[in-house]
Parts: C-alpha cells; structure tokens; sequence
C-alpha cells in the first residue's frame, strides 16, 4: 500500500502516481468530480466490500455480478421474444 506523505510527495515518482491516480479518478467520474465524489465511492465500496479486501477481488465480484446480470437480460429478453402475440 502506497501511503503518501508531504515529504514523499515531493519525490518524482509518488508525484507522478498521485497525479495518474486523481487522473483516472476524473476520467471515471466528471471533469469537474471533486475529492468529496472520490471520497463518497471509495465509502460507498468500503462499506459494501470492506476495507481489507483487494481490489481485484473486488473487480472480480463486481464483474461476475454483472455477467450474471447481463445472463438474466437476455434470457429474459428470448422470453419475451417467443411470447406469442395475442
């Protein structure tokens, strides 16, 4: 775990991570997302995964909740498709 303080914040490389993290944060959010947005995803996932779990894993729960959804929508859309029109 990279823990940032204001001494190792002025090295390059932490820098340059720091700089590429809040980046990618703002691209998934809005351009105008704000820490208190960052903040209120990272509780939100905190809550529901909790704090010791990986982030691959989870991605990987995330992903398979929605392969599963994505299963259920079209099984439900081929449903829907052979109903015969009354």
């Amino acid at each position: 775990m990279m823990v940032l303080s204001r001494s190792t914040a002025n090295q390059l490389p932490h820098l340059n991570c720091l700089i590429q993290a809040l980046q990618q944060f703002q691209r998934l959010l809005a351009t105008d997302a704000t820490l208190a947005d960052v903040s209120l995803l990272l509780t939100y996932v905190e809550a529901n995964y909790g704090a010791d779990q990986l982030l691959e894993d989870i991605i990987q729960h995330l992903v398979g909740e929605h392969l599963a959804l994505q299963i259920e929508r079209r099984a439900s859309a081929r449903c829907h498709a052979l109903e015969p029109w009354g």
